[in-house]
């Protein structure tokens, strides 16, 4: 009896000692909004601070509703203003990716990176229009394999699809369940994707997943109509991101999807393409990092 009693007790301690070394899963999200509305002859964007208003919320409730701590960096301008998290600062490219490289994340916590305002003919992110501050594809991707965890980049840029390696995309019927690629045509959709891991290990990249609006040669959508809840505030792209995450255009606010809910990687994408009109989505057809795993990003 004693000796059960004993083996009883280590257990619980053992289970007691697992638990205690569990840390908390943190959810990163940085974003960079710009309406370039103070420099006179510069094409202003009316959208980019409610895209980033309306995914900072989403973000930040998906967090919460999956346990995870929620930590942000919002880069905006405003009407000639720029601030951080809302305090005045005249922030440039080389604030971003400093923030980028002084975060303290694990391999189980999600970093999520949101732009919106202009991409130039090289894809290269337009973060200060009266400037030749840019951040190309090549530096801010080499920024992101420093950090550690899930890593997803989200552009609502012109030509965007600059930060995708050309190793296909899935345009065939491709689609993911339960994480795992199927295809009525596997052939089309696994070479492409041994091709990325392979092309992958051999330049170092480690798993950084990319959502863009545009392919390199579109532009995105800031202006478009089709008559949804207050599509006019939002560029296209970031609408149906938005959405897809669960937020609630109808009223305006977040929302928190089912309990059992899993948002993942490319269920976004699929969303995303499944959501907008065809005509809209040729024009400016979301391109996606390709890859034989589907990252799960919210399980709630």
């Amino acid at each position: 009896m004693i000796r059960r009693i004993l083996i009883i007790c280590i257990i619980a301690a053992l289970l007691a000692s697992c638990e205690a070394e569990k840390t908390q899963g943190k959810v990163v999200f940085i974003s960079v909004a710009i309406d370039y509305g103070a420099p006179e002859g510069v094409n202003a964007l009316d959208n980019p601070p409610e895209d980033q208003r309306a995914l900072s919320s989403q973000i930040k409730a998906l967090a919460a509703a999956s346990g995870e701590i929620y930590e942000e960096y919002l880069f905006l301008e405003k009407n000639g203003r720029r601030t951080l998290n809302g305090d005045e600062m005249k922030w440039n490219h080389d604030d971003i990716l400093r923030v980028l490289s002084d975060l303290d994340t694990l391999q189980s916590d999600l970093v999520l990176f949101h732009y919106s305002g202009h991409g130039d003919e090289t894809g290269a992110l337009v973060t200060d229009k009266v400037t030749s501050s840019r951040l190309s594809p090549e530096r801010l991707m080499t920024a992101f394999s420093g950090i550690d965890g899930r890593k997803c980049l989200f552009l609502d840029s012109c030509f965007s699809g600059h930060f995708i390696t050309d190793t296909g995309y899935m345009e065939n019927g491709e689609k993911f369940e339960d994480g795992n690629l199927v295809s009525d045509n596997l052939i089309h959709a696994i070479i492409p994707s041994f091709i990325g891991m392979f092309e992958k290990h051999i330049t170092g990249n480690d798993s950084t997943w990319v959502l863009a609006a545009a392919s390199k040669e579109q532009n995105s959508f800031d202006s478009w109509d089709t008559g949804l809840p207050d599509q006019d505030k939002y560029g296209a792209f970031s609408y149906y991101l938005a959405v897809a995450l669960g937020y609630d255009m109808e009223n305006g606010k977040a929302s928190v999807p089912a309990e059992g809910t899993r948002i993942t990687f490319y269920s976004l994408w699929e969303d995303i393409r499944n959501m907008m009109a065809d005509d809209l989505r040729k024009e400016a057809t979301p391109q996606a990092t390709l890859s034989i795993t589907d990252p799960v990003l919210f399980s709630l």
